[in-house]
């Protein structure tokens, strides 16, 4: 059952039962209702006529005398015109208006088919005289509760129109919007061009579309990302593999000869090597972009992890005659995954001295403001061209000193995985800066 049925059908369901509790209900109130307020009225008005009738003598004749005007003594917003019982002190009738087989039906029955009060009359001595005995008929009062009940009907069955009216009409607003999201989701493709659905709705609806419009952008990203990866991979690796192919084929074939096989045999050795760490970069990097690869974290020292990298690094910063200047002042453990961490901070390294001319600075620092940590890595080189900071960490993008282009792709994953952020930019002084901003709390 579609959503608008089951709308409707809560909504028709919902009237209905309302319908009903109102109408057993407003039937018993009402009845009870106005049998009270009968008694009420019926006690008042016979509490007047039994004053009228202290002052005289209980007799036929006085007492019609007394009741000539019994109907300026009624109350005026009574809806029912009761009957009256004089009776005398020994229960004989004195006077009454009731017909013959109604008295003898009250006197059978007096309170299965009538509502009765009865007053004493008393004298001024405050002897009791006799009695008034005011009667109503129950037929009459259900006359009247049938009425009310009549005119309740009319008026819930108008509104339930109303409301049923209102409801296809929302259900409609409703679910519009609703099936024009799903045509649009149902339309949507990674190759083409999809247009925008613009949706009004402020409501969850909206909502959902918005949702689903920064979903479509996030697939069509990563759908793009993936062949620019796969076209950059391919690049990447079919590099190396020409030229292991070519020294391969020039040995069969006897091109390579003398000395220059074994040139031929270590280019192939050192291609292999580059292939094996690029294919091992890639399955790293996937496996830190999916949820297989967990991150163990304890609580690690960032300084001993600076440093330990620092080591890794320095044979070749001598080698290019680079200096390591190391400023670090995080003295509490923080919890970190230590060998990925490790790795990350060996790729800023090596990829700041790859670009040095003379120095790369290491700084790090407990951020004052919050219990955020702050790792600056920088070189005295070149600095980023334009347009290339928002490259550097893409997979396979490398930039004039060669390297794989994983590395940074790498650092930022890991960086990620642990809740932090990495950004590059150009030092004023010249040279290039990543920055690394870890949100973990000391352990």
């Amino acid at each position: 059952m579609k959503i608008g049925a089951k709308l409707l059908s809560t909504y028709f369901l919902l009237i209905i039962s309302i319908f009903l509790i109102t109408s057993l209900t407003f039937h018993f109130i009402a009845q009870r209702y106005l049998i009270h307020e009968t008694k009420q009225q019926l006690h008042k008005e016979a509490s007047v006529v039994s004053q009228l009738l202290g002052k005289t003598v209980l007799s036929s004749l006085t007492v019609k005398e007394q009741l000539v005007n019994r109907k300026a003594l009624a109350l005026s917003e009574r809806l029912l015109s009761s009957e009256m019982i004089i009776w005398s002190k020994n229960e004989e009738i004195i006077y009454t208006d009731l017909k013959d087989a109604t008295l003898a039906e009250f006197r059978l029955d007096p309170k299965e088919k009538f509502v009765s009060e009865t007053v004493a009359i008393t004298s001024k001595n405050g002897k009791t005289k006799g009695y008034v005995t005011l009667v109503e008929r129950l037929d009459e009062i259900k006359e009247i509760n049938l009425l009310m009940r009549r005119s309740q009907l009319i008026s819930l069955i108008i509104s339930a129109l109303i409301a049923v009216g209102l409801g296809v009409f929302f259900e409609k607003s409703l679910t519009r919007p609703i099936r024009r999201l799903t045509e649009h989701m149902k339309q949507f493709s990674l190759k083409g061009e999809n247009k925008e659905l613009e949706l009004k709705s402020k409501d969850e609806v909206g909502e959902l579309a918005n949702s689903f419009h920064a979903l479509s952008h996030r697939l069509k990203k990563y759908d793009e990302d993936q062949k620019v990866f796969f076209q950059n991979a391919s690049h990447e690796l079919k590099t190396p593999l020409m030229a292991i192919q070519g020294n391969a084929e020039g040995i069969l074939d006897g091109v390579v000869k003398g000395e220059e096989v074994n040139a031929s045999l270590n280019v192939i050795i050192a291609e292999s090597q580059r292939l094996k760490r690029i294919v091992e970069g890639i399955t790293y990097l996937a496996k830190l972009e999916s949820v297989e690869e967990s991150f163990v974290f304890r609580g690690e020292s960032l300084d001993k992890i600076i440093g330990e990298a620092v080591e890794s690094v320095r044979a070749l910063a001598e080698q290019r005659g680079i200096e390591l200047e190391v400023d670090s002042c995080v003295m509490e453990p923080v919890l970190l995954d230590r060998e990925k961490m490790k790795r990350a901070f060996i790729n800023l390294l090596g990829n700041a001295i790859r670009y040095s001319k003379f120095k790369v600075i290491v700084r790090s620092e407990m951020l004052k403001d919050d219990t955020g940590i702050s790792v600056e890595v920088s070189d005295d080189g070149k600095g980023f061209a334009n347009g290339e900071v928002t490259k550097v960490f893409q997979r396979f993008y490398s930039g004039d000193a060669g390297g794989s282009g994983i590395g940074l792709a790498i650092t930022k994953a890991i960086i990620e995985g642990h809740g932090g952020t990495i950004s590059a930019y150009n030092r004023e002084q010249g040279g290039a800066v990543f920055r690394v901003y870890l949100r973990g709390v000391p352990s």
